[in-house]
């Protein structure tokens, strides 16, 4: 069964990084997970990435990565290195101390 979804973003190398540019009809999702940020610098926040796999023999059409948040721009995530390039980004989701947020 193939499901037809609307990506929310891309993603982008940036070097050793990889950066998440979230579409600016969906910037309430980056405004809501960063309002759930500790602001202590000790914390280490990671994201659950949902983006399109780019390995077309594979029979699975999204791909979960797990990464760690660096830092925010506006609308664009810096995070770490992610095995995708301008691939669409369907879902992000703050993980905070081993909890997956249930609303970004």
């Amino acid at each position: 069964m193939r499901i037809n979804l609307e990506p929310i973003g891309i993603i982008k190398k940036a070097g050793k990084c990889s950066e998440i540019l979230i579409y600016s009809d969906f910037e309430q999702l980056v405004k809501n997970m960063m309002s759930k940020l500790s602001k202590d610098e000790t914390d280490q926040h990671s994201l659950v990435v949902v983006h399109k796999n780019r390995d077309t023999n594979d029979i699975h059409q999204v791909q979960i990565t797990k990464t760690h948040l660096i830092d925010r721009v506006g609308n664009i995530l810096k995070v770490g290195k992610i095995d995708a390039n301008d691939d669409s980004v369907i879902d992000v989701r703050l993980e905070c101390n081993g909890f997956i947020t249930t609303e970004a």
